[in-house]
């Protein structure tokens, strides 16, 4: 019988769709499960088989936390299962009978049983939908729409087959500033194919390079009030607004991609000083001073949507948040209120603090 694979797998997987655990039938005394991202191994265990069932648990959480590790959104999975090496001994006789055995020294290749060439997408959410299928008519997005200042871009992500066909394009509303209360509609091609390589492409959308395809298009100096994004079967509602945020960060989002988030709200600085006191030659000094600078948040009202992927960003293993040369610097988020109410009588605000993650303030 040696080792045959019971659990089958399908070409691609959101991560929280991977099988739970991964059956073999061996006749061997052990097995060596090793899994592998992108060649690289991240887990190994030796497995001793209960009437020849061997089963590997935690793949799940295993993918997941490696690829959360290296920051990874989108990765090849290899599960390899070795059967033991056994080194057969080379058997002599002297001369006077007596037999001798002798080991060689090079080890054989183990006989293995692999699964590989598996596309894995990072997801911490399961969906309705197989994996294939959600990945088809999806951004890498839990949100439809999105509110965004002129002045701030909008990162956004999908996955696409290589060489993948498609309608892709995108319906810009814009005004005439002769005629600002008539809303026009200009069709901007982004052509029929994303990539000759399978991967996640993202995109920086913003409002200047929408309008620049208008305004050489049309030979005018217009005002875009909205873009609906096409990618194939997939649809991004974008509204603009001459309001400038409060603070604006970047975070990994619930697929381990970039989003940026244009905050509107209120800002308190809190200074925390710790220092002691001692009195010497009858005059008082300070020793010991330790400064912590602490910016507490509440944000301005937020639907409901917006209210649980923002919850995507208090929880993510990384922020970042927008310094004064469009740079953007690690922050560490802590004492977060959140509380999304689906109730049409509740307003959500959410509170939170952070911090420079390298304790030292911008200027």
């Amino acid at each position: 019988m040696a080792t045959t694979i019971n659990t089958e797998f399908d070409s691609i997987y959101l991560t929280a769709h991977l099988p739970e655990e991964i059956e073999y039938e061996t006749d061997q005394p052990s097995l060596e499960v090793s899994v592998y991202v992108n060649a690289s191994k991240v887990f190994s265990s030796t497995y001793y088989p209960y009437q020849e069932i061997v089963v590997v648990r935690d793949i799940r959480s295993i993918i997941e936390a490696a690829m959360a590790d290296r920051q990874m959104s989108f990765t090849t999975l290899k599960i390899v299962a070795a059967e033991p090496t056994n080194k057969a001994p080379t058997v002599t006789y002297d001369e006077d009978g007596n037999m001798h055995m002798t080991f060689d020294d090079a080890t054989p290749e183990p006989i293995t049983v692999t699964a590989e060439g598996i596309k894995v997408i990072y997801s911490c959410y399961k969906t309705i939908d197989d994996s294939d299928s959600f990945l088809y008519s999806n951004f890498l997005t839990s949100r439809k729409s999105a509110l965004i200042p002129r002045s701030v871009q909008l990162k956004l992500s999908n996955y696409t087959k290589a060489y993948t066909q498609g309608s892709n394009y995108a319906l810009i509303y814009y005004s005439h500033r002769s005629v600002p209360g008539q809303i026009n509609t200009y069709k901007a091609d982004l052509g029929k194919m994303q990539s000759t390589s399978e991967k996640i492409v993202t995109v920086n959308l913003t409002h200047q390079s929408f309008k620049s395809s208008v305004d050489q298009a049309m030979n005018t100096n217009c005002i875009v009030h909205g873009v609906e994004y096409h990618i194939g079967v997939r649809q991004f509602n974008i509204y603009y607004t001459d309001e400038e945020p409060t603070e604006v960060f970047l975070f990994r989002n619930s697929f381990n991609v970039e989003e940026i988030y244009s905050l509107f709200g209120a800002t308190t600085i809190k200074t925390e000083v710790d220092r002691s006191e001692a009195v010497c030659g009858h005059k008082t000094q300070f020793y010991d001073e330790t400064v912590k600078v602490k910016h507490e948040v509440e944000t301005a009202q937020l639907p409901y949507d917006e209210a649980k992927w923002l919850n995507q960003m208090l929880t993510s293993k990384l922020v970042k948040r927008r310094i004064e040369d469009g740079s953007y610097e690690k922050v560490l988020i802590s004492d977060i209120t959140s509380e999304v109410s689906d109730s049409d009588k509740e307003l959500i605000r959410l509170k939170f603090t952070w911090k420079y993650a390298d304790g030292n303030e911008w200027l």
